[in-house]
């Protein structure tokens, strides 16, 4: 939408660095390099693909320190983050939470993730699990479980604690992953917080390599790098269902989705687009880009203007190992 095609794929380094302020965000340089950290790409979508990874982890990252050091709680006082460049004022090809055309981002939904008033995280370079509590509440009992998954999706680890989290407060490192020796290059952690009660109250999910972390100058470390074996995981299935309802102003889908297969459905992207394959902007979604664990279920509802809707909706769904899926509404 904001260049010529033959400039996409393969990446215009003259086109791209106008587009990202002359070079500004290094999209065509440094970051080219992290998303190859996941594989070369062979096209301009799989190059993206990789790219919302790239960006999900690093919107994780940045909230996820923020939590641990949350007042004094860290090993520094951290009364508040303020964060410049939620979105593009103009079109560019660095995009942040959501981009010019209002397409929203992995970025958003692992930040909002990030956020979660009650939350489990992953620390990548301590390998502790830490939960975080921005209720004026204290809440006793609570347990975080921690599961590590191979890349054939085969559970290796789990460990759980019991926490009791201060009103406003964190716990941290709460329990310590301790990763097999043999365990595969590529990997996954699934956190999950539950209550007293043993009631799910949050979750969360981490990709990691075995790669070591070589210093702030390099681009190296186990979230960001030696990913190139997710291209051997196997394909998972994914059973969608969905309800369309609609009231004066608004229609919205609210859609179930169950992984009925023994591998991990990895990083799916659910998508309302337009009669011509376009997506439908803004259309509002409560969740994107997740991964499911095998048999787990999970609702995402989408919202959208009923004036959108002229041309027609298709609902689709796509993934790093699922066959896409696509559903005409109206």
């Amino acid at each position: 939408e904001m260049m010529d095609e033959k400039d996409l794929w393969p990446i215009n380094k003259e086109v791209w660095d106008y587009l990202d302020g002359n070079g500004f965000h290094l999209m065509s340089t440094m970051y080219t390099d992290l998303v190859n950290n996941y594989g070369k790409s062979s096209s301009i979508d799989e190059f993206a693909q990789k790219g919302q990874l790239l960006g999900a982890i690093n919107s994780k990252s940045i909230w996820e320190v923020w939590n641990y050091n949350k007042l004094d709680y860290g090993d520094r006082f951290c009364s508040g983050l303020l964060f410049w460049y939620h979105n593009c004022s103009m079109p560019q090809v660095a995009s942040r939470m959501w981009d010019w055309s209002l397409e929203p981002t992995a970025s958003l939904y692992h930040t909002a993730n990030s956020l979660e008033p009650l939350h489990a995280q992953f620390d990548y370079l301590k390998n502790t699990v830490s939960v975080v509590n921005d209720y004026y509440r204290e809440f006793k009992d609570y347990k975080v479980i921690a599961q590590v998954y191979d890349i054939n999706s085969k559970k290796v680890f789990e460990e759980s604690a019991v926490v009791n989290l201060p009103s406003d407060g964190v716990v941290n490192d709460a329990l310590t992953i301790r990763f097999p020796e043999n365990i595969s290059q590529v990997h996954f952690i699934k956190l999950m917080l539950k209550d007293e009660k043993g009631k799910d109250v949050s979750s969360n999910f981490y990709w990691r390599s075995n790669d070591k972390y070589e210093g702030s100058k390099t681009l190296t470390g186990p979230a960001a790098s030696g990913f190139e074996d997710l291209s051997k995981l196997k394909q998972a299935k994914v059973k969608l269902t969905y309800k369309v309802r609609e009231d004066n102003n608004n229609y919205f889908v609210d859609i179930t989705l169950r992984n009925t297969s023994g591998q991990i459905a990895f990083f799916n992207q659910l998508q309302f687009l337009n009669s011509k394959m376009s997506p439908i902007r803004p259309s509002f979604y409560t969740d994107n880009f997740f991964s499911l664990m095998p048999g787990e279920k999970k609702t995402v509802t989408i919202e959208t203007a009923k004036g959108k809707l002229k041309d027609g909706a298709v609902l689709a769904l796509k993934g790093w190992n699922i066959n896409k899926q696509e559903y005409k509404l109206k």
